[in-house]
């Protein structure tokens, strides 16, 4: 079926400033540089409107076009509340930020945490009709077995490795500094399925870090925008002191190319702002967390 062609609005509308949200957001950028500022998603809104439209006519692909008339509406009528919107996601990010640092003032109560699940990786072609469900209860199901008894918060993200040519799922999030639950929890991420996937690469599927810098480690963990992960290996030695070392592999992350750009906004608004927001023992009660 054609396309029909949908005349872009003249002035797509900017969210009306949230004074308070505002002030919050130049105090996290004193300390985070690069935190988006409302300009920046604006533009960061037309651009993915664009692109959605020019591979939405060119694929013939309806969906494509519906998603980007919902984001150049966005708050004709109210905020549209996709994930896929810069400008909706970044109200939500302050909100979140803000909730979880008044409940993280303690900080030597709680540790940063990264989990890669390496084995639910999966191919490009996957991606419009993969869910995250299954791995959310999973992830559920081992923080309960492992004895997490507090609030465990964070994001649910994926980046594109192209080594491997596949969606790497992973979650950023804040926990309980309980030892023996996370040394149960290490032991259940480093078995074999989810640690022998590449060869000749070390699989790391755990980072507990301190909460050293709050507003850092905290604003990371909340993130609606995934990546293109190039990575290089290298096969040569150097001399460290008077040791032979091997040199170590290195990735940098770059901008989706523009097809698996506009995919992963079809993903983003079909999983939501919910969905892309990992809570246990915690619950969401308007922009205010509640502890279970």
């Amino acid at each position: 079926m054609k396309i029909p062609s949908v005349k872009i609005n003249e002035e797509v509308i900017q969210p009306p400033v949230n004074p308070q949200l505002e002030a919050f957001a130049k105090e996290i950028k004193r300390q985070v540089p690069k935190f988006e500022t409302i300009d920046d998603v604006y533009e960061e809104r037309l651009k993915r409107i664009k692109s959605l439209r020019t591979i939405g006519r060119r694929l013939d692909k309806r969906e494509y076009l519906k998603l980007a008339i919902k984001l150049e509406n966005c708050w004709l009528g109210g905020p549209c509340g996709s994930a896929a919107c810069p400008e909706c996601f970044r109200r939500h990010r302050l909100e979140i930020i803000g909730e979880v640092l008044r409940l993280c003032k303690k900080r030597k109560h709680w540790r940063g945490l990264t989990l890669i699940f390496y084995q639910d990786a999966f191919y490009d072609n996957e991606l419009l009709h993969w869910r995250p469900d299954k791995l959310i209860a999973r992830l559920r199901r081992w923080l309960n077995e492992c004895g997490f008894s507090g609030m465990v918060i964070g994001g649910f993200e994926m980046d594109y490795h192209t080594d491997i040519k596949k969606w790497m799922p992973h979650f950023h999030l804040i926990i309980p500094n309980d030892k023996p639950a996370i040394k149960r929890l290490r032991i259940r991420m480093k078995n074999k399925k989810n640690m022998n996937t590449r060869e000749n690469v070390v699989n790391r599927p755990m980072l507990v870090s301190k909460l050293k810098k709050p507003i850092r480690q905290v604003s990371y963990r909340f993130k609606a925008i995934w990546w293109r992960v190039e990575s290089i290996q290298y096969d040569d030695y150097h001399i460290q002191g008077s040791k032979e070392r091997k040199r170590k592999r290195w990735t940098k992350k770059y901008r989706l190319l523009r097809k698996q750009y506009v995919d992963s906004l079809i993903k983003l608004d079909s999983i939501g702002i919910a969905g892309l927001s990992f809570m246990y023992k915690v619950r969401k009660y308007g922009d205010h967390l509640v502890l279970k």
